[in-house]
């Protein structure tokens, strides 16, 4: 599944979901959570049930969670857990200083393919940003 993400990468600080400790403070995964929640109010990535059992599906062969923890997942914590992957891959993938002056896809294409960071995001023609839920 792909989801448009180019208006919420414009529009977001990506730290502010997936920053760390260091970052952030002791509290920084009770801050990320709370923006993560905040954040899918604007943005939704998961619009329907397909999204949301596809995004269950994609969680499992991760190993943090049990199939009884993601079912109970609500729909809130689904999606704000989804917007905080994105984030965190944004930020592993494009902040870098090679990306100072904005993505520089050539860079991202070739740390992608020999696994410095995760193949999860590609442009189309228009430009479109989009993240894909692949393993």
């Amino acid at each position: 599944m792909e989801i448009d993400v180019t208006d919420f990468l414009a529009s977001t600080d990506c730290g502010t979901l997936s920053g760390s400790v260091a970052e952030l403070g002791t509290n920084a995964g009770r801050i990320t959570w709370s923006n993560s929640i905040d954040a899918v109010k604007e943005f939704n990535p998961l619009p329907d049930d397909a999204a949301l059992q596809k995004f269950r599906d994609w969680l499992r062969p991760w190993g943090g969670w049990d199939d009884a923890e993601i079912a109970a997942m609500s729909d809130e914590h689904l999606r704000a857990l989804c917007v905080q992957w994105i984030a965190g891959d944004w930020r592993e993938c494009f902040e870098w200083p090679e990306h100072a002056n904005g993505p520089d896809w050539t860079v991202y294409e070739s740390m992608a393919s020999e696994g410095q960071c995760p193949g999860s995001f590609f442009r189309d023609d228009t430009g479109r940003i989009f993240w894909s839920m692949e393993h």
